[in-house]
């Protein structure tokens, strides 16, 4: 909820999905892999109506995965909705992060 702009949000559990709320302006998400080394995959998943952008590519309603494979302890990614009401911007990263095909 867009209540909670400004939290950060913690996963040690293998395959959590955070979904994200419907965009609105000036809203902040942090989202922190806490489990073991490669254990724990941490998905952020878009409102239907939004989009991602990361890595200089937009996607629409597509998640953004620290895959279990290449995940440490303190992965972690922040969306931002920055001045858009369409996606979601990631603004900072720290591990590997891949887009949904």
């Amino acid at each position: 909820q867009n209540a909670d702009s400004g939290k950060t949000f913690t996963s040690k559990t293998d395959g959590v999905v955070f979904t994200l709320p419907a965009i609105t302006k000036g809203r902040i998400f942090t989202f922190v892999n806490t489990a073991t080394d490669g254990t724990n995959a941490l998905t952020v998943s878009p409102n239907a109506n939004d989009g991602i952008l990361y890595a200089n590519s937009l996607t629409d309603n597509k998640d953004i995965i620290n895959t279990k494979s290449t995940s440490k302890v303190g992965d972690y990614i922040v969306c931002a909705s920055m001045n858009s009401t369409d996606f979601w911007t990631i603004v900072d990263v720290q591990g590997v992060f891949a887009k949904e095909a």
